[in-house]
């Protein structure tokens, strides 16, 4: 395999824990040397070795956890090394994901000077409630603050994430939200609507009925809100939760959505060559030994069968506006249709549409509607099992 592929680190460093947040993640910093170089490890093993020995880079991404937490003498030590054992193309985009609470001038400045040239500022929203609700630890003025420090430092290529749907939220804080971060003309923003993971403090307190989560008609409202919004203002909506000016599309992203090849390093992180995916373990202390007896920590493997590959086809492409090509479809397009047909009792949002569909076909590829993509889960339901019905 010579690639190109895409590259992922996860840094599973946080200084605290969100109560929302699945990721996983510690707050152990003490950890973070050994760590460091157990992923240096883990880097070249892979390099060395068959699937990913020998390929190009198209985009790396430093996910976490909370990446900027590592100064930039630890980012060097991480980057100098990756950038000799694997070829990054000459425009291959590299992302680092920030909190507005570790994102200091000098770093931000010196991680630019190592190549890292798109940030992704985890602003999640600029009201003080939405934030107490979500536990961050920033405010509205440090998240405003990172942004003018991001394009300080020289990031020309910004994204923002935002979270729409938080118990609690109005439509008028969220709309406040939308326009405060349109208002720094970030490049790239990702709007995702909050989704209540088993497991999380704030899924306990649902549980035990101290949270009410967001009403679904609101969530669609929201939703459609965000679309209008920055649609408006010059956005492409290109998948579900994520928008871009023209030419900023989040093009690691856009690997994973095509099936492309990655190779995931850190506790947790996936990889998947084409045919095969692996995981690694979910915990930095069986990582560390796992790296130091093996050169990898994989926890698990599976070989996709032709009904899966098939699967993920569908699920994969139909979360991009553009869909999935006609050529090639795992079923028939009129078979889709009918399958899809006799929703229309919903009721809103499917009266904005002349003819409440969820699926439209155009120049020759089949895509959701907007009424399609708010009930994502749902239509891939109903085309999947078309899939494994034949």
């Amino acid at each position: 395999m010579t690639g190109p592929a895409a590259l992922y680190l996860h840094i599973p460093f946080c200084a605290h824990k969100c109560a929302y947040c699945d990721f996983y993640s510690i707050t152990r910093r003490e950890l973070l040397p050994p760590f460091i170089d157990a992923l240096l490890h883990e880097m070249a093993f892979y390099s060395e070795n068959p699937p990913f020995g020998g390929f190009s880079v198209s985009t790396l991404y430093l996910g976490g956890g909370t990446p900027s937490l590592l100064t930039p003498a630890q980012w060097k030590k991480i980057l100098l090394p990756l950038k000799d054992k694997f070829t990054l193309v000459q425009d291959a985009e590299i992302t680092l994901e920030a909190n507005p609470g570790t994102a200091e001038m000098a770093h931000l400045s010196a991680y630019r000077r190592l190549g890292i040239n798109r940030l992704s500022l985890g602003i999640q929203s600029f009201q003080p409630a939405d934030l107490a609700r979500l536990s961050r630890l920033h405010n509205t003025a440090e998240a405003e603050q990172a942004i003018r420090l991001a394009r300080k430092a020289g990031f020309d290529n910004l994204s923002l994430d935002l979270i729409f749907a938080v118990p609690g939220q109005t439509v008028d804080a969220w709309r406040k939200t939308l326009d405060q971060a349109l208002a720094f003309q970030p490049e790239h923003l990702s709007c995702y609507s909050l989704t209540i993971e088993p497991g999380t403090p704030l899924h306990r307190q649902v549980q035990q009925g101290q949270v009410q989560p967001c009403d679904e008609e609101l969530e669609r409202e929201l939703f459609i809100l965000t679309q209008e919004t920055l649609q408006q203002a010059g956005y492409e909506q290109y998948e579900i939760s994520n928008y871009s000016l023209p030419g900023f599309r989040s093009r690691h992203n856009q690997a994973y959505w095509s099936g492309y090849p990655y190779l995931g390093l850190g506790p947790s992180a996936h990889s998947f060559d084409g045919h095969r995916r692996w995981w690694n373990v979910r915990d930095v202390d069986q990582y560390l030994r796992a790296v130091s007896t093996q050169g990898r920590a994989v926890a698990d493997t599976e070989t996709l069968t032709t009904e899966q590959k098939k699967i993920e086809s569908v699920l994969l492409g139909l979360r991009r506006v553009e869909g999935l090509p006609l050529a090639g479809l795992p079923f028939q397009a009129e078979k889709a249709a009918a399958a899809l047909a006799g929703i229309d009792d919903c009721g809103r949002p499917f009266q904005s549409s002349a003819d409440n569909k969820l699926i439209i076909q155009a120049n020759d590829r089949l895509a959701l509607s907007r009424e399609g993509l708010l009930l994502y889960n749902y239509v891939c339901e109903k085309l999947c099992s078309l899939i494994t019905s034949t």
